[in-house]
This record gives structure tokens, sequence and C-alpha cells, in this order.
């Protein structure tokens, strides 16, 4: 009986996954004559933060609840009607979810990883409308200027805001961290004291992206300023890296991966090789540790993957490449990134035979990906002409169509 319960209870859980279009068009037609919300889902075969979100939020059951008011669709950003939308929707980074009202009208973004409780926060924010409170609304529309790049509009909107409505915003934490971050994409005078000020009063795991934002900020400052903002940013990034990225499950960032190898970075660009020796091997650890099986976790088996290239452990990663290939077999992604791996390597025939594999299973905009690497393995291999035919072929076929 129990066996049979618990069957019953698998079955009808199935039954309540929630279904993803493949149309805009339909879509928005379906949207449209429910009068209910259409959440678009950015996405691509090689976004390991999207295979985060598929399998530890919009797999579950609460993420299914809300969708039983939504239409939802899907869009794979390496097929042309993905990469058109991309750029309709505003959509920088990926993953990236767009909720937009029955009328077709842009409610707000969604951007990256984000875990389960968070997104789910954030999704019911933007379905619920317009916070009751000015002052949160305010903050929101910046956020979402910030999200969709829309730099023009919010210096716009900033501009417009009533003195005392800046005042009385400029006393909330959150507020303060989201000028600092329109200042620092502005650039200009303002973005170094933005970029110190992220730093000393960002402590969540939004502080990892404030660095990469600024990463082109600091090469360019003078040695003697670039070094302090660099030490600045170690300490910021340590004191993140323990609190919340090698730490449990439970309190770990989504994104476990960005905030590591910019630490690396920031180490490198110190000085620190040791630091960031230790710290790349110690993230690869981390992950292994976990004792997961290869297959069962995407996002973890690419963050395996991602952090054995970058600590050079050659033999781990060979090993690894031969299961992720045989764990995901209908993907051109890990063929594609291991015949780049192998070229790198100097091995042109065995990157040939991967890249060879992956053709097959390419499409769209990373079809021209895989055949850029093919044509570098045959002119590895001294087969020039092949390679220049390869190339001629994809442009003339118009399979590839780079961004």
């Amino acid at each position: 009986m129990n066996t049979l319960l618990a069957f019953l209870a698998f079955a009808v859980s199935a039954q309540a996954a929630p279904a993803w279009l493949d149309s805009h068009d339909q879509a928005l037609a379906e949207s449209k004559a429910a009068g209910r919300p259409l959440l678009i889902k950015f996405h691509a075969p090689w976004c390991y933060s999207c295979y985060y979100m598929a399998q530890n939020v919009l797999s579950k059951d609460s993420f299914a609840a809300l969708a039983k008011d939504l239409v939802l669709l899907q869009e794979d950003v390496d097929k042309p009607e993905g990469a058109a939308l991309k750029a309709r929707y505003l959509a920088p980074a990926l993953p990236m979810f767009v909720v937009v009202s029955p009328k077709g009208e842009v409610v707000g973004r969604i951007a990256g990883e984000q875990t389960e409780a968070d997104f789910l926060e954030r999704l019911r924010a933007l379905l619920k409308g317009a916070a009751p409170d000015p002052l949160a609304e305010a903050e929101a529309r910046l956020e979402q200027r910030l999200l969709a790049k829309e730099t023009t509009l919010a210096d716009s909107e900033f501009s417009d805001l009533p003195p005392d409505r800046l005042k009385a915003l400029r006393g909330r934490p959150l507020w303060r961290l989201l000028e600092a971050r329109l200042d620092l994409a502005r650039g200009g005078i303002k973005a170094v004291p933005a970029l110190r000020s992220l730093l000393a009063g960002e402590e969540g795991c939004e502080l990892a992206y404030d660095v990469y934002h600024g990463r082109e900020l600091v090469a360019a400052l003078p040695e003697a300023e670039r070094r302090e903002v660099l030490a600045a940013e170690a300490r910021a990034l340590e004191g993140l890296a323990e609190r919340r990225l090698f730490v449990p499950a439970a309190r770990r960032c989504a994104d476990f991966r960005t905030g590591v190898p910019l630490l690396a970075e920031v180490y490198e660009l110190s000085g620190r090789k040791e630091q960031e020796d230790a710290l790349l091997k110690r993230a690869a650890a981390f992950l292994s540790d976990m004792g997961l099986k290869t297959g069962t976790d995407r996002n973890h088996d690419d963050d395996r993957r991602f952090f054995l290239e970058l600590s050079n452990d050659d033999a781990a990663l060979r090993r690894l490449y031969g299961e992720l290939t045989a764990a995901y077999p209908l993907d051109y992604v890990y063929p594609y990134r291991y015949a780049r791996y192998l070229l790198e390597k100097g091995d042109a025939a065995g990157a040939l035979k991967q890249a060879e594999a992956a053709d097959k299973l390419a499409y769209g905009a990373n079809r021209f990906s895989v055949t850029k690497v093919r044509a570098k393995t045959l002119a590895a291999l001294g087969r020039k002409a092949e390679a220049r035919a390869l190339l001629q072929r994809d442009i003339k076929a118009g399979k590839a169509f780079p961004e």
C-alpha cells in the first residue's frame, strides 16, 4: 500500500510539472486570451547558471504552484527566435526571466542564479505589481533599469526625483547600494567611490557581480590606487567566500562560480600566485568532496569542469570530460569544450574527434563556434584547405548568426 501511495504521489507531482511553450507568438496569444502574465525564460545549452535554476528552482512544487497562473515560454538564445527576443526584451545576461503582462508590456526581470526562496520572492513581487510604498517602488524601478542596462533611462528618472524623496531614499541601505551600482555603470569620477562603497556595504552574493562590473575600471587606475582597490576587493571577496561560498548548501550563494574565480583573479593581479593556486585547488576539492555522481546535477558538473581547468589538473579533467560526454550524449557542449581543451594542449587529433562529435549535435549560433574549432584543429593537422572549405560552407549556408 505504501509503495502504491508513493507511486501515485509521484505521478500527481509529475503531472503537475509546468509546461513551457517554445513559440513566442503562441505564448503571447495564450497570455492575452487567458489574461495571465507571461514568464519568459532565456537560456542556452552552455549556460551553467540556467541548469542551476532548472534543477533547484523551476522543478520545485513551489514554482509549479505559481506557474499555474502564468503562461511559460522558454527561449534558447542560440536559436534565431531566441537571439532576436533576447535583444527585444533587453536580456543582457543568462539566465534571464522576463515577466510580460497580458497586454504585452514588460513588467520586470529577474537575472542570474537565485535560490528558490529569492527567486520566488522576486517573482511574486513582480506579479503583485507596483509597491504601495513609493520609496520601495523607486528602488524596484532602479533595480529593473540596472538589470536591463538602461542607464540613460535610470539617469533621467533619477534626475526627476524630488529632493525630499531622494533624501529619504538615501537613508535606505538598498537604495544606497543601487545608487552606487548606477554610478559604477555610468563611469566617470563617481565610479571608483561607488565601487569602494559597494565593497564596504554589500555583504551578500551580489558583491561578486559588483567586482565583476568594476574590472575594467580598476584595470585603468594608476598603479598605486589600483593596488589599493585590489586589496579592498580581496578583503571583501575573502569575507564573501567564508560567509556564503565555502559553506553548506543552505547558506551558499546560488552562484558559487563567479565569486571564487574573481577572487583568484584579484590574487593574480596583486601578484599573490600562491593564494590564487590554493584557492582554485580548494574550490575543485570542495566540489569533488560533495560526492555527487556525474550526470545528477549539471550545474555542479560544469562547476567541477571549470575549476579543474583553472587549477590545471589535466588528469582529473580528462577523466571528467569522458564522464561528461557520456552523461550528456545529446548535447554539443562537452565534446565542443573538450575539443577546445585538447587543442590548447596540443592534441589536435584528439580535438578533431571531439569537434566532429560536437558538430553532429550543434545548431544555430553554436554551430559556427563548433565549426571554428574544427577548422582550427584541421589547420593544426596541416589540412588548411579543408579548414577554409569548412568555414566557407557554414558562412554560405547561413548557419551562423554571431551577435
